[in-house]
């Protein structure tokens, strides 16, 4: 049974990556440790259904303020292209959250949101909690939008990181 893997679902560590940001400096993983963070892996302002999804969770990134989980949006542009990207108004919606440059897709894939055989990159949504583990995520051909559903399951979720909860089921 060991090399099948855990009985039970656990989550896992997320790996670090550090990146530079539209409105100067650098951004890392390790940057949000002790503090749960909602991590939006996009295709770049290119991508009409992925800038949908940045102005569906703008709105409520105060409401995950308020339950204490941050967001912070990656995307495939190079940090010159999301700038003249803003710019120019390709988002008409004011993004309130962190906006963060990958153009070499180092936290696709150290996130798994990369296709190796096709070697191109996937949108990806990921709630990862205060110590650095991925509790949720959503990686496929389109991006995740249902912003409000995530943010009732975050809260669902990270009630099992306090101490009266085990990350695991003891079934």
């Amino acid at each position: 049974l060991d090399t099948l893997g855990p009985l039970e679902w656990q989550p896992w560590d997320a790996a670090p990556w550090k990146l530079s940001a539209v409105d100067g400096g650098t951004v890392a993983s390790n940057d949000y440790r002790g503090r749960p963070v909602v991590v939006i892996a996009y295709l770049g302002f290119g991508c009409v259904h992925c800038v949908e999804q940045l102005e569906t969770f703008g709105p409520l990134v105060e409401k995950y303020r308020a339950a204490g989980i941050e967001v912070v949006a990656i995307g495939t542009d190079t940090l010159a292209a999301m700038k003249e990207s803003l710019a120019t108004g390709k988002s008409g919606a004011k993004l309130p959250m962190p906006l963060l440059a990958d153009p070499e897709f180092a936290a696709f894939r150290a996130l798994g949101a990369f296709d190796d055989f096709e070697s191109k990159p996937l949108h990806g949504t990921f709630l990862i909690d205060r110590s650095g583990r991925v509790r949720w995520q959503d990686v496929g051909p389109e991006p995740f939008t249902d912003a409000e559903f995530l943010l009732r399951e975050s809260k669902r979720l990270l009630a099992f990181d306090s101490a009266d909860h085990p990350t695991t089921s003891s079934r």
